[in-house]
């Protein structure tokens, strides 16, 4: 399971190339499918990522972080996954621990490249929310014969005259932002209420990963199985960009 939701998770950060080019299209602007057509454009974009061969691993790295950053609204998720610690700590800690989370999740995430093997996705269904600037777009994500692998919803904010951006994924009905809420203001609550404490260990793990990706290919099947910090760090699970 932790195997797909990587993949998973690759494929849809990378769906976040050229937002901005949708705003050039009127008819995609006026109609409520918009934001299907936003996932579908970006995913399109993103299986071309994954297969391009010719990419150093520097530029998919720089390139996939560039990615987060435009489709995402990371700083949000940043606030969102340590709940009511934002609360308690202080302005530059919050902005430290943002700072860390993101380069948490490429270090992460870039190294799952180079599992893709042809995996797609198709959407399935745009439906609106009670919030009317969300909406969720369904999509399934398929094996290179066409067959259907797992369903993953996406939670997209649209604002007018601002670029649309990803709140939240869904694989198999569970939300990887509560998820990693859950986790992370568990791990804090266990270390004192400190907020420093989650910022140490994402920057130690972040730094054994930076030695792994140093490490020939044939190391990944366990490292794509392991993924989350060892000893202290047990409940900093990797599961999403949350």
């Amino acid at each position: 399971m932790k195997r797909i939701v990587y993949f998973a998770l690759v494929l849809l950060l990378t769906e976040t190339a050229n937002v901005g080019c949708l705003a050039s299209s009127p008819k995609l602007a006026q109609t409520p499918s918009e934001p299907g057509a936003f996932i579908d454009d970006l995913g399109k974009r993103a299986i071309k990522l994954l297969g391009d061969k010719s990419a150093t691993e520097q530029q998919q790295r720089s390139g996939f972080r560039a990615l987060l950053r435009e489709g995402f609204a990371t700083r949000a998720i940043g606030f969102f996954v340590i709940g009511k610690y934002r609360r308690s700590s202080s302005r530059s800690e919050i902005n430290e621990f943002v700072t860390t989370f993101e380069n948490y999740i490429v270090e992460l995430y870039s190294s799952q490249f180079r599992n893709y093997a042809g995996q797609s996705f198709q959407i399935a269904k745009v439906q609106a929310t009670s919030r009317p600037s969300d909406f969720i777009v369904t999509t399934h994500v398929l094996r290179a014969n066409g067959e259907l692998i797992f369903k993953v919803a996406f939670q997209v904010r649209q604002r007018k005259g601002r670029p649309s951006k990803i709140l939240d994924v869904k694989i198999k009905g569970v939300s990887m932002i509560l998820a990693q809420r859950d986790e992370f203001t568990a791990f804090i609550s266990r270390h004192g209420g400190k907020l420093g404490a989650l910022i140490e260990v994402l920057k130690k793990r972040i730094g054994s990963l930076k030695i792994k990706r140093q490490q020939p290919d044939d190391y990944s099947a366990e490292s794509t199985s392991n993924n989350s910090p060892s000893e202290g760090d047990e409940d900093v699970k990797s599961r999403t960009i949350q």
